[in-house]
This record gives C-alpha cells, structure tokens and sequence, in this order.
C-alpha cells in the first residue's frame, strides 16, 4: 500500500523513514529538498483517523492521513484557505505548489475506496491460497507418519534422544519435517481465527515446548551467526490448545531472523509464585518506534528497521501469536532498551504471562 500511495498520489509525500517522493503532479519544492530542521517529520507519528492540516516551521502545509491502519504524510504543499502563516514571499515564490483542500479530501476518499478494495482482495487471495494448502497438509501428514516410525526405531529413551542419536543429515531432515508441519498447522489460523481455539486443552510442559522449539532452529541459526541459549527453570502445566506451539514458533523464528551476527537470542521462562508462568525471548536487533508497537501485532505488520534488516518475513507470525496468545487469556508484549539511535539496534523483549 506505501507503494502505492506515494506512486499514484499527486502531492508530494515523506514517507515513515522520512524519505520525500515527488507528487505526480506537484513535485517537491527547492524549499522542502533543502530544509534541514525537518519540522514536518513530527507528524509523522501522529495518530490520526482522517485528514489533519498543519503547518511547518516554514509556513508549508502538511497534511497528514491515515489509510489501511498507517499514517501517511503530504508535505510542500500550500492549501488555500487552511494555510494561515505561510508568508507572502513564500505563497508567491511558491505559487505552483497551492492546492485546493477539498480537492485534496476527494482525492482521499477515492484511495479510501482504493484501499477498500486491495485489502478485501488481498484478504480473498490469501484465504484461497491457505485452503489451497489442504493437500499439502496431507502429504505432510503423510511424511510426518513415516518420520515417527523412523524415530522410534533410533536409540533412546525419547523423542529427543532418538533424533539425537541420528545421523546429521537424518537429524536434519525429522527437524526439518516437524517444522514444516508447524508452520502448517499455523496457516489455518490466518484464515480462520477460532481455529487457535479449536479441540481441548490439554496439559502442556510450557518450559519443553519451547526448549523443543529451539531445537528446531539450531541450524538456522548457526548460520546466521546467532547463539542460542534457554535460562530459567519451569515445572508448570498450564492446560493449553494445540495452537499454543505458534507462539515459540514465532517469537523464536523472529528472534534469530532479527539478530545481529555474533549475538544471542535468550528463552526464559520461570514460574510465578502466584501458580503463572512467565516467559520471555530476547535478542539484539532493529528495534520497533514507539508507535508501531502495536502495529506489528496486526496483520502484515512490519516495522521500517525490520524490512530494512531482511527481506524475509510475511507479517504473519505475530499476528497469529496474538491471536493464539488471546484464545489463552493472555498477552504478548513487546519492549526494547540500550537503544543505539544512530544504528536503531537495541535489546528487543517479547514477554507473556499466563
């Protein structure tokens, strides 16, 4: 949607970096190109639900509107009969750049319409795609089955011993096989919601669960230079639905997708003296804006560092974890420190109770 908005809008935009791209009508004036102070840059983190007018230090108009849950930004622009402290020599100098506000809100409410339009055909798309899956899921099914009676054959007293007695290419490919399957089991939650919710809960070693999902990005993350490491001690059994592997699953894919080379990604999961479970995944990475944090719960939300960071990442995997984590009563939160402000790299924390 950002493509398209600064790609088809006929005023000039700054998008959420804060990069000016021209109108394809009215270009970005000599008097924007060259500001320095960057004053228009703050409403950039405004919340608005319509169109809002303001002003720069300069005297330009910036009107800020939001489209598809994100905030865009019309800058170098003087809108007639809303503007009322550009001076003279700036409105003559700059004559071409006058723009009629109630044309500009027509213009709004056809990308309202536009929007509209995208976001229900991108919905329908993606739905039939993940039905699509459904023979996939059966050959998976398949491979899964005869995978577990490979298991069971290998030395030792349980599953994770048995894969670990295997040979690496064998141990790769059972890690391999049971990661595809969660991701799997995952993609029926994009499309229907209630599924994170579907079957009986059933008692679930939380500390395990993810220790066994660490395990499965071992490799992935050797190679990405990454370390892995579990702290805590945990002997809850929270009653659980089968959806509830989507959120190690996640957070510790995102962990190690998102870390720096040379640094460690940290589980820690310790009981509560009130009978909870607290857990969190730590890594060093891009951090999230203060105002994207919620954001990046929602559907294909992504903030700007971590696109930057990898081109890897559908802005899926949290939006399930919320949602599975909503079906267990609880809430995932997301907090950083030690930010670096020229690099944007700081400690990223993902936390729950429950």
């Amino acid at each position: 949607m950002e493509i398209i908005v600064h790609t088809i809008c006929p005023y000039p935009t700054v998008d959420l970096d804060g990069k000016l791209h021209e109108g394809h009508i009215i270009k970005q004036p000599r008097i924007c190109v060259k500001c320095e102070d960057k004053s228009c840059r703050k409403h950039l983190s405004e919340k608005v639900d319509d169109v809002k007018h303001n002003e720069c230090n300069k005297g330009m108009s910036v009107i800020s509107f939001a489209l598809g849950e994100k905030n865009y930004l019309c800058n170098g622009v003087i809108a007639v009969g809303m503007n009322k402290s550009c001076p003279p020599s700036v409105k003559k100098q700059y004559k071409t750049q006058k723009i009629d506000f109630e044309k500009f809100n027509k213009w709004y409410d056809s990308m309202i319409k536009l929007v509209d339009i995208v976001y229900k055909n991108t919905e329908t798309k993606a739905q039939e795609a993940i039905l699509g899956l459904h023979d996939v899921k059966t050959a998976v099914s398949l491979v899964t089955r005869n995978a577990e009676v490979i298991i069971q054959n290998l030395p030792g007293a349980t599953d994770d011993e048995k894969i670990e007695s295997a040979d690496k290419p064998l141990r790769s490919l059972l890690i391999s096989v049971s990661l595809l399957r969660e991701r799997l089991d995952m993609s029926s939650i994009v499309s229907n919601p209630e599924a994170a919710s579907h079957g009986k809960k059933r008692t679930l070693p939380v500390y395990k669960v993810f220790h066994r999902t660490l395990r499965l990005f071992e490799e992935s993350a050797t190679k990405l230079n990454v370390t892995l490491k579990m702290t805590g001690n945990s002997y809850a059994l929270p009653k659980c639905y089968d959806s509830f592997s989507a959120i190690p699953l996640t957070l510790i894919d995102n962990a190690i997708k998102y870390s720096s080379s040379g640094k460690d990604v940290v589980v820690k999961i310790v009981d509560k003296p009130s009978g909870g479970v607290f857990v969190s995944v730590t890594n060093i990475g891009p951090v999230v804006p203060a105002d994207m944090r919620e954001d990046i719960f929602k559907k294909f939300g992504r903030a700007p560092g971590a696109k930057k960071f990898t081109s890897h990442g559908s802005g899926l995997g949290l939006y399930i974890a919320s949602i599975v984590a909503a079906a267990h009563g609880f809430k995932i939160i997301y907090d950083c420190s030690d930010v670096n402000k020229s690099t944007g790299i700081g400690l990223n924390v993902f936390y729950f109770e429950m």
